[in-house]
């Protein structure tokens, strides 16, 4: 509840005695707890007030007093100029609801653009590393192949190793795809070739690049078949 500072020297009070206007500092107090906009039944109000008092209050002015008889009803006059309602309590909680709901979207909203764009930015980085490393074992892999390179098997081992590491293909779960499909029991440098082979076909690096050769493979069988006859692998 709120009163104005001069609220002690208003005319309807200035004049009164302690008990009348504390009795309206009390009444007031008391609409709010029971959220009954200034509106007592004759019985609360005589509970709580002496009929002198409440008598004094309803005297305090000819046409305006602080608070007027409505049949049973004891009511502070001009209770809505001078504090909350009920509706007004109802109204302001709406809004800031309304508010939370907007703040809330927005926030989801931003986290989501957010969130998108750090997901671009990592995908594009990612797919910029990848697409390096794609060309540079493109440019190498003439060195896949012993019999082009003229390198020993212990040579090229280690390297076609570390070419299966960088591409994040498991040799041997490919090696037995190949058999199982094909019919072909390849070598493991062998199996790294066609994979490399497979994954250089498409323009961006697939996220389970063995997932990707062993699909390729069930697809396109006669192809693989084919390019490993030409490749001299078998």
């Amino acid at each position: 509840m709120t009163f104005p500072n001069d609220f002690h020297r208003h005319p309807k009070l200035r004049n009164q005695p302690a008990e009348v206007k504390w009795a309206f500092v009390e009444m007031n107090g008391e609409a709010r707890i029971a959220d009954n906009d200034g509106r007592f039944s004759a019985e609360d109000a005589e509970f709580l007030w002496t009929p002198e008092i409440l008598a004094a209050l309803i005297a305090s002015h000819p046409v305006r007093p602080l608070v007027i008889r409505d049949g049973t009803d004891y009511v502070i006059r001009e209770y809505s100029k001078h504090q909350q309602t009920k509706a007004d309590r109802e109204a302001l909680t709406a809004k800031r609801a309304e508010a939370g709901r907007k703040g809330g979207l927005a926030k989801a909203q931003a986290s989501a653009s957010n969130g998108q764009a750090d997901g671009g930015k990592q995908k594009h980085s990612q797919s910029q590393s990848q697409s390096h490393q794609t060309s540079t074992h493109v440019s190498e892999s003439p060195s896949l192949d012993n019999r082009a390179s003229g390198a020993t098997d212990d040579q090229s081992e280690p390297y076609r190793s570390t070419l299966a590491s960088q591409y994040g293909i498991d040799v041997m779960r490919i090696r037995a795809h190949i058999v199982d499909k094909l019919g072909m029991a390849l070598e493991p440098p062998d199996v790294v070739n066609v994979s490399i082979w497979v994954l250089n076909k498409i323009k961006e690096p697939p996220r389970a690049p063995t997932k990707y050769v062993l699909g390729a493979i069930t697809r396109s069988p006669a192809e693989v078949q084919q390019y490993i006859h030409e490749s001299g692998l078998v």
